[in-house]
């Protein structure tokens, strides 16, 4: 009898947990993301919108379009970006899982889908700053090549997610920042709903080649390698660019490296 008591007791407990995630509301919340690193040549640039999906368990965000601006690498050259409609998504969270899956491409001419578990070891800070009507406190975090600033917001605490890859802090992240400037993630809007859903990863990746994501980084990297090596063996006087500093730090030694 304490058995079934038992049982009935912890299916109940599961089911009132079900109800409780399913009914949570869904979360809109629509970010900046820029990258302006300018530290070396082989640097990429972006000026993107980005709009997240959550419902405190899963998500995915959507590339809305470009923003608006011009931005200047390390040789002073302009990076036009217009903010013309994209509506791509990508970026599929588990957060309770620790698991994004989203699509990268690997060489010039091939793409892959990229499964990657990030750790970020987030340190507390002291500062505290109001950001769209949230009351936010501050992190600190390394991750894969970049020393970031952070600010959550408490009040969100059902949603531990955020821009990007960025997830797992006590509450939805609304802005990060990198220590050099390179790299600027703002929240622009928050909105609640009960009629957005949180979509699935496009059926069509499954076909894509799949890669966690270290096996991404040694792959990309071989292959920059292989092509500025065949070219400068070609002719020793060009000035062959890759880039390989994304929001990531695209070299092996940057994987696993979380000060």
């Amino acid at each position: 009898m304490m058995f079934r008591f038992f049982i009935l007791l912890l299916l109940l407990s599961i089911s009132v947990k079900a109800q409780q995630e399913s009914t949570l509301p869904v979360i809109q919340v629509d970010y900046d993301l820029v990258l302006n690193d300018t530290t070396d040549v082989e640097s990429y640039n972006y000026a993107l919108k980005y709009r997240l999906i959550s419902d405190g368990y899963r998500s995915y965000q959507n590339l809305i379009s470009y923003i608006d601006t011009t931005l200047y690498d390390k040789q002073g050259y302009p990076h036009v970006f217009t903010s013309d409609s994209i509506d791509k998504p990508n970026f599929f969270k588990n957060y309770k899982k620790n698991k994004v899956i989203y699509g990268a491409a690997f060489s010039f001419r091939q793409s892959g889908r990229i499964t990657d578990f990030p750790e970020f070891n987030f340190i507390e800070g002291k500062t505290t700053k109001l950001i769209l009507g949230y009351e936010c406190k501050q992190l600190f975090v390394s991750f894969r090549g970049r020393d970031y600033e952070i600010y959550y917001s408490p009040d969100l605490e059902s949603y531990k997610d955020g821009p990007w890859k960025f997830m797992g802090a006590p509450g939805l992240i609304l802005e990060v920042t990198s220590f050099t400037g390179a790299v600027v993630m703002k929240a622009k809007y928050i909105e609640f709903s009960t009629k957005l859903q949180v979509v699935e990863e496009p059926l069509e990746w499954r076909d894509r080649p799949q890669q966690i994501y270290s096996q991404f980084v040694d792959r990309r990297s071989t292959w920059r390698e292989k092509v500025k090596a065949k070219i400068r063996a070609e002719d020793p006087m060009s000035d062959i660019s890759i880039p390989y500093r994304n929001f990531e730090i695209y070299l092996p030694y940057y994987v696993d490296n979380h000060r």
